[in-house]
């Protein structure tokens, strides 16, 4: 990614009538887990130019000034009859003010409650709104027949899908994105984005999986040859085969054994930062996952989640030295109707004091709930480290829940292949990782050597590893090889479990790779690697990685091995 591009908008056409304008941010410029890929990101918005003219989901108020101009070159203001918005964001709410003062004739299309969100928006303007349900159509002329497909869920309760029955184009806003920016227009090279799109669904899908598979359903008799979607390139060639895989990841998050609740409201969207990161660990652990912003829903469907739901986790931002209203809604329902064996969570942002922290969290221990991690509290906007340990109390969260739930692999005796399997004997290792502020490491034995030339190692690791979200293509890590007599202490300090965020090396003996991870300084050798390949396999992932640079420390040293009794448990 070369990050000396300054912001742009590149507009391309599409189709028949049809342009793209890709507002282009080439670096990571916010504080938010779904960005933390660091591959810049696009932000795409669509003009059809029928016999009338419909703009779809004008960027935010950060691009607004290039993006006005790119319009601008593109069509007359006057001729902009209709703009079509997919889901509502207040960040554009400045873009839509501009656009409305050089374009006064035009008629915003949106659902229901994006129709009320805008009427609060813009109170003093007598603004034209057709809102749009199911089956509701708007011809532009041309042939352009615009259906609508409403696809509301806990993170985007107005969700708008457009279809183009012209072009064959669905335009999905949220749903199939990715954060990646470049000159690509187009899927052109598909099999290489699928990491991108699947730590997307991970970050912004999982915990609404329920809602993306209704959405599906509408989607499903449509003829749609391409997907214009909100964000990365647009999918032309690998539509079919993502369908398939959002289909596979959403099914597969209703079959976990474990549900949690995440219920939060959010004054400034540092709250719903953390609730996003909170949620990535709890996907990540292997919850079943409903993210729910309570601004935006009735008490009965909060009262419906949480009556289903293992444990729930509740933030909260400060405001006056209160919780805001629809927080105190959400805890008298919780309250009232969810069993008190069940585990709970506090965590929030605040500005100066903090207060509603201490009212979630005294009201659930006065009502006998047990809380599964220490209350967290961040002060203002959260920082990378910060979302690093959301995801951690996330995953330790799940850990929580299966204990207290007794699920656990059954203790059976081992079968005849089990016992084959553990044969297997691997390395002993520390694996260091680091990007940006946030370092962390993990003990395992599961690697091998894989090529010869490059030199080359696969290495699996358990989904709810800490690491593991570090470990993605193009990552930097280093491979400490504990010798033989030395290993016991390193097995005995990394099995224990630490808290999120603790710091794991600060009673060994470090350095610092030429990439920037850590060295054990009486490993017997480390190896500084890259991953190049990431495959998902059951409960693991599979990284394989190249060996850029390495050295021998200790050369009459024998590494250790760990020996297992059977192949189901490390």
């Amino acid at each position: 990614m070369n990050n000396t591009h300054p912001r742009d908008v590149q507009y391309v056409p599409i189709a028949t009538d049809t342009l793209v304008l890709r507002a282009r941010s080439w670096t990571r410029l916010r504080f938010e887990i779904e960005f933390a890929r660091a591959k810049g990101t696009t932000v795409n918005s669509y003009m059809i130019q029928g016999n009338r003219t419909a703009l779809i989901d004008p960027t935010p108020e950060t691009f607004a000034e290039i993006y006005l101009e790119a319009l601008r070159q593109c069509t007359d203001w006057r001729k902009i009859d209709y703009i079509i918005l997919g889901h509502f964001n207040p960040n554009r709410l400045a873009t839509l003010k501009m656009i409305l003062e050089r374009a006064p004739q035009i008629t915003f299309v949106t659902s229901v409650l994006g129709a009320s969100h805008l009427k609060e928006a813009f109170p003093d303007q007598e603004l034209k709104v057709l809102t749009m349900r199911g089956k509701a159509s708007l011809d532009l002329g041309k042939g352009h027949v615009l259906r609508f497909i409403p696809t509301p869920s806990p993170r985007w309760p107005e969700g708008l899908c457009t279809y183009d029955s012209q072009t064959q184009i669905l335009y999905t806003g949220k749903l199939f994105a990715s954060h990646v920016c470049g000159d690509e227009v187009f899927d052109e090279q598909w099999e290489t984005l699928k990491e991108d799109q699947r730590y997307y669904f991970d970050c912004l899908m999982a915990s609404n999986a329920p809602h993306v598979l209704s959405a599906l359903e509408k989607m499903s008799d449509l003829p749609v040859r391409m997907y214009g979607v909100g964000h990365g390139p647009l999918l032309r060639y690998g539509l079919i085969e993502l369908t398939k895989y959002y289909q596979q990841w959403s099914r597969a998050q209703s079959e976990r054994e474990i549900s949690v609740a995440l219920l939060y409201a959010s004054a400034y969207g540092n709250t719903a930062t953390l609730a996003r990161a909170i949620a990535f660990g709890l996907n990540k652990g292997g919850a079943a996952v409903q993210s729910i912003n309570c601004e935006f829903v009735e008490p009965e469907q909060i009262r419906a989640v949480v009556e289903k739901a293992d444990g729930f986790i509740i933030g909260s931002p400060t405001i006056g030295g209160h919780a805001p209203t629809p927080i105190h809604t959400a805890l008298g329902t919780v309250l009232t109707i969810a069993e008190h064996t069940k585990i709970a969570g506090v965590f929030g942002s605040y500005g100066w004091s903090g207060e509603a922290f201490d009212l979630i969290e005294g009201k659930l221990k006065e009502a006998g709930y047990k809380l599964g991690f220490e209350t967290l509290k961040v002060k203002f906007k959260p920082s990378d480290a910060i979302l690093k340990q959301c995801e951690e109390i996330g995953t330790d969260f799940v850990q929580v829940l299966k204990k207290t739930n007794k699920i656990r692999t059954p203790q059976t005796a081992a079968t005849p292949t089990e016992q084959a399997v553990g044969r297997i004997i691997g390395s002993v290792y520390v694996l260091t990782a680091k990007q940006g502020d946030v370092s962390t490491g993990m003990l395992g034995t599961w690697v091998s050597q894989a090529t010869f030339s490059p030199p080359g190692i696969t290495i699996a690791i358990a989904k709810e590893r800490a690491a593991e979200s570090l470990l993605y293509s193009e990552s930097k890590f280093v491979l400490n090889l504990i010798p033989e007599g030395k290993h016991q202490k390193y097995m005995k300090h990394f099995r224990q479990s630490f808290a999120p965020g603790e710091e794991r090396f600060a009673r060994f003996s470090t350095a610092v790779a030429d990439n920037g991870c850590t060295i054990f300084c009486d490993a017997s050798a480390y190896l500084e690697c890259t991953v190049h390949q990431r495959m998902e396999c059951g409960d693991h992932w599979v990284l394989y990685a190249t060996v850029d640079n390495g050295k021998l420390v200790q050369s009459e040293a024998v590494t250790a091995i760990h020996h297992r009794k059977t192949g189901t448990q490390y």
